[in-house]
């Protein structure tokens, strides 16, 4: 009889330490994948916090207007050298995979639109002049997508779900 208590202790406690490792390494193998997750979900969250600090920058260079000799309105933007238009639209674009798709969309009209600016025909005040509304259309446009994805950058999976897989290039 005492035979048997012992094995019965024995192979109670033999059961209870595999059992007792399968649940850790279950519970560890799980924690490491939610970790693993999470830094991916870091590093998106990182490209995205840059990408909309460029379109904030945009935004900023656009939203303050300057009056000319005159009397006509136009953006900042176009009181720098022509090259800082495309240098900062070259910012934005080169992070365009993390914005949103709607996003993106309005920045590439802006960036359409300054492809009718040629330098050699006029200086970058004469441009923002003639444009001067439908940029601070597009601004606004532009601004107010900014806001709507701050609020919900964090959603990472949303967003990754979001994105478009086929995006149809249009000429204009």
């Amino acid at each position: 009889m005492p035979e048997q208590i012992w094995l019965a202790i024995l192979s109670s406690s033999l059961i209870s330490g595999v059992l007792g490792a399968v649940i850790a390494g279950t519970f560890a193998l799980r924690m490491k994948r939610h970790e693993y997750a999470n830094e991916y979900y870091k590093s998106v969250l990182s490209r995205r916090m840059t990408a909309y600090a460029q379109v904030e920058r945009l935004i900023t260079m656009i939203k303050t207007a300057v009056v000319d000799d005159d009397g006509r309105l136009y953006h900042f933007l176009f009181s720098q050298e022509e090259k800082e238009v495309y240098v900062l639209l070259f910012g934005v674009m080169a992070d365009a995979l993390w914005l949103s798709d709607d996003l993106f969309d309005k920045t590439r009209e802006l960036n359409v639109l300054l492809y009718e600016y040629n330098p050699r025909e006029d200086p970058p005040v004469s441009f923002g002049k003639a444009h001067y509304k439908r940029i601070a259309k597009l601004r606004t446009e532009i601004e107010r997508l900014h806001i709507r994805d701050m609020l919900t950058l964090h959603e990472v999976p949303r967003f990754l779900k979001s994105k478009k897989t086929e995006r149809q290039l249009q000429p204009n």
